[in-house]
């Protein structure tokens, strides 16, 4: 039985920043980083963006964007230019196209089949050249796993997979539609599969935002289904030389930025409200005092949370202030906790977890973990 996609009655509005969201706490701007690394100084030009809100913050995302909210509605010209000066958006036109996660450790540990940041950095470098490419959805979304599986699994439009050290496997949508090619030429093919979901959107006079939603077949004759590694999300500690470690809620402070640089100058952020931090593993107490995550163990690696009074007008409770309750004083267990304010559930993890839906108090949510 085909599997059901949703239809889309309209076009994506992913926020970015010449095309804002406008949210009950104000404007909403989205950062993407086109999976490169980010110098530790553009952080501190975001932040100071939002320096003047009761709770300063800059928001990773699933995607490993940066995002900032309660900014002024409408946006501010020197609001705007202040984020543009930070260096992390090389292309106006492009921005909302630069949806490009990779395996953040490439590069930087024994595994995977490859190095893949250079592959990165072109991909991103040949996207932004292409005027067409910039009519990409907001949440099309470009994958360069190299052969440990860790990004391979996360619902990518068009994915390049790392085979060897000179082949990867191309993929559309999906480990149905898979092209084993050499690694030279697989930004080439990508970047095909991305302009052919373009004219074939228009063809079908589709809004789709996937291509797994527009009902049709894109790419090159010749594919053939495959098999996708099965990796996870680097584990928090160290890595060699490098440390990985947790965002509690995803929220970067003032507090992480000044530790971090002390003795680096640039992370990578990955989709799992984690950074890498180059040269950390010897640091890792200095980055715990910080209020960052070193040990897998943690109870805030398993807490999430929607955004929340008073940021979402939909949210019935304060659902950051309930979390931060309960990472104290959280159960044993091992299943990720969502904390949300409404039923929609926003950025509730994938896979099982216990939902907390609008707990009007941390007592509340730990009789209700309790009865999990």
């Amino acid at each position: 039985m085909p599997r059901q996609v949703p239809s889309r009655e309209r076009p994506d509005a992913c926020p970015g920043v010449a095309r804002p969201f406008t949210a009950a706490d104000g404007t909403i701007v989205r950062v993407r980083t086109g999976g490169r690394p980010v110098p530790v100084t553009a952080l501190a030009g975001l932040l100071d963006v939002v320096a003047r809100q009761p709770d300063p913050h800059i928001q990773l995302t699933s995607r490993g964007a940066l995002q900032l909210r309660g900014l002024p509605d409408p946006l501010p010209d020197d609001v705007r230019s202040a984020i543009v000066a930070t260096g992390l958006v090389p292309s106006a036109s492009h921005e909302l196209a630069r949806n490009i996660v990779a395996s953040p450790l490439s590069g930087l540990d024994a595994e995977g089949s490859c190095d893949v940041r250079p592959l990165v950095a072109d991909l991103d470098d040949r996207l932004c050249a292409d005027p067409r490419l910039a009519a990409l959805p907001g949440r099309f979304l470009f994958a360069v796993d190299d052969g440990r599986g860790d990004v391979a699994g996360l619902g990518f439009d068009v994915a390049i997979v790392a085979t060897s050290a000179g082949s990867a496997l191309v993929l559309a949508g999906g480990p149905d539609r898979a092209w084993q090619i050499p690694l030279g030429r697989a930004i080439e093919l990508a970047l095909d599969l991305a302009r052919d979901f373009l004219d074939t959107r228009e063809r079908l006079g589709s809004s789709a935002w996937h291509v797994r939603e527009l009902g049709a077949a894109i790419g090159p004759p010749g594919p053939v289904p495959t098999t996708l590694p099965t990796g996870s999300a680097p584990l928090v500690g160290a890595h060699g030389e490098h440390a990985v470690v947790g965002v509690p809620l995803g929220l970067v402070t003032a507090a992480h930025l000044v530790t971090l640089a002390e003795f680096t100058a640039e992370v990578l952020v990955t989709p799992w409200r984690s950074l890498v931090v180059p040269g950390g593993a010897r640091r890792l107490g200095r980055l715990e005092a910080a209020g960052l995550v070193i040990d897998e163990s943690d109870p805030w690696l398993r807490l999430h949370a929607c955004t929340g009074l008073p940021g979402c007008a939909k949210s019935a409770v304060d659902t950051r202030a309930v979390a931060r309750g309960l990472a104290g004083r959280m159960p044993l267990g091992s299943l990720p906790v969502h904390v949300s304010g409404c039923e929609r559930r926003c950025g509730a993890p994938s896979g099982p977890y216990v939902d907390l839906l609008a707990p009007r108090s941390v007592e509340r949510a730990i009789d209700l973990l309790n009865q999990v």
